[in-house]
């Protein structure tokens, strides 16, 4: 037999037995500071690293309520939640997520979860959470004693129900940092609970019957509502999220985190909305100052690269029109490259941005290089050409130093040192300074190759005339599987007229004194 205290949260048998949770987490961590926190509030706690041996101990200890983590290797949360309710319908299990997981969390519950807890876990609702499931728990024991005596005591099973009900409204009131909101399909307000009173500081009086769009702000977009809810309807999963702008009761703005799902009813008509949310407005305002501070950033960053390379070309009076159509080349035949197959997970946006900003670096190492062997009217000696090739060592050592001192193991001097040191290289292994092939060259220097040798071809030189886009064509296409990627040529063949817009656009036809193509 089961009995509780009425004073005391705590879940006692007929031993007077501390009751049993079982804490599930893959962080050693999170695990030893939530049960450390439940024992200090009086529970006795099981701890688990995996889903497989909470699945062990929860046959073995029989828990009176599990806590689990949403995202874990093998077994997850879900996987577990599933176990134990084939196992058991009455064990509360409680599942604790991110807060980008709010539509997972819902999947949760309509698999029988409990209740969920958001991370960052707040005591106060953690302890609470756990003391309303072990009365949950308490409540179903004693609805499974009185079913079985239903034919003889019919109108005690039928308080007990009525118990169940308010019990089941308190377990929605309990969330007290999420607002849990029903609407019917006039859009007026039918259930408000205490997260809701919390988070918008009307309470359940003033919004009962009320419509939901006294919540939104006047410049709300009712069509992109009306599209999420769209989304929800359509979705496997019965809900979608979205970010929202609200108003509170003293008219300030709110950003909510808001997941919507639809209620139907056994035919599939829709009966109303129920919207979960979580207050995120000093979340996103901090988000949009690091993204405008990453973006200032970034544009430093690219300013410095540019005008660093500006200096090594100035010595050969290049005027930076070079540099500026190598970038757009780039990325065109980056965007072109990523719809392929072969290549499209290696094309990150990140990848994109840091081999654009740096491609301008590919020369920087003749910085270096002796006006005497840079600007040589006639043709290199064998001695003379080793130098020049030089550049490539000498740029890409030096790029590499830089990347060392970020401290990180890939960055954007990471992709410069790349291009620096091996933009010479050849597919068909014929290229210094190494001699590669094939994929042992870089991603990032075999693009930024197709893209130098285009340019170089059509422009002019003192040396030679430029030649027209049908010939530089022609020629890359000749080199196609010797000195250039096969697929990275095949990508520029599908954009090859945007590189000719770029040339037109920036073209550059003075002739500069440049040193010899190499």
């Amino acid at each position: 037999m089961v009995s509780f205290s009425m004073d005391s949260p705590v879940l006692k048998d007929d031993g007077a037995t501390t009751p049993a949770v079982l804490v599930v987490d893959d962080d050693p961590i999170s695990l030893e500071n939530l049960s450390e926190l439940l024992s200090l509030k009086g529970f006795k706690v099981i701890m688990a690293q995996s889903g497989e041996q909470a699945w062990s101990l929860f046959s073995e200890k029989a828990p009176n309520l599990v806590i689990t983590d949403m995202l874990m290797p093998g077994l997850d949360g879900i996987g577990l939640l599933k176990l134990i309710r084939e196992s058991d319908d009455m064990i509360p299990v409680v599942i604790i997520t991110g807060f980008g997981e709010m539509e997972s969390a819902i999947n949760a519950l309509r698999l029988g979860a409990f209740d969920f807890l958001l991370k960052p876990i707040n005591t106060e609702i953690l302890v609470s959470t756990v003391q309303t499931g072990l009365e949950h728990y308490r409540l179903k024991l004693l609805e499974r004693e009185y079913t079985h005596r239903l034919e003889v005591q019919v109108e005690k099973r039928t308080k007990e129900l009525a118990k169940a009900n308010e019990f089941l409204r308190g377990i929605l009131e309990s969330s007290r940092g999420v607002s849990i909101v029903v609407t019917d399909l006039a859009r007026k307000v039918v259930f408000w609970n205490s997260g809701a009173q919390n988070i918008f500081g009307y309470d359940e009086d003033e919004m009962i019957g009320q419509s939901i769009v006294s919540l939104y702000p006047s410049s709300a977009n009712e069509d992109s509502i009306q599209n999420t809810l769209r989304e929800a309807l359509e979705s496997k999963l019965g809900s979608a999220q979205k970010i929202i702008k609200q108003l509170s009761k003293d008219k300030k703005e709110i950003t909510l985190s808001l997941a919507i799902s639809p209620m139907l009813d056994r035919k599939g008509r829709m009966q109303g909305v129920v919207g979960l949310g979580q207050d995120v407005t000093e979340q996103y305002r901090l988000h949009q100052q690091l993204l405008e501070s990453y973006i200032r950033i970034r544009k430093i960053q690219g300013a410095s690269i540019f005008a660093l390379a500006k200096l090594a070309e100035a010595r050969d009076g290049e005027t930076g029109a070079h540099l500026g159509r190598i970038r757009e080349y780039c990325e065109v035949l980056c965007r072109s490259l990523s719809k392929r197959a072969t290549y499209a997970p290696l094309l990150t946006e990140e990848f994109i941005e840091d081999l654009v900003q740096c491609s301008v670096l590919h020369d920087i190492g003749k910085m270096v290089i002796s006006d005497e062997i840079l600007f040589k009217p006639g043709k290199y000696g064998l001695e003379e050409m080793e130098i020049m090739r030089q550049h490539t060592l000498l740029g890409g050592k030096a790029l590499f130093e830089a990347a060392k001192e970020t401290g990180e193991s890939q960055s954007y001097l990471t992709v410069g040192a790349e291009v620096a040191y091996y933009h010479h290289e050849h597919w068909d292994g014929s290229g210094y300074p190494f001699g590669l092939s094939a994929l042992e060259i870089p991603l990032s220097a075999r693009i930024v190759a197709l893209c130098d040798v285009y340019d170089a071809l059509r422009s002019k030189r003192r040396y030679k005339e430029g030649f027209s886009h049908e010939d530089s064509l022609q020629l890359i296409v000749q080199d196609r599987g010797k000195h250039f990627d096969p697929e990275i040529v095949d990508a520029f063949l599908v954009c090859e007229d945007e590189f000719r817009r770029v040339r037109d656009i920036m073209s550059n036809n003075d002739v500069s004194p440049q040193f010899q193509s190499t």
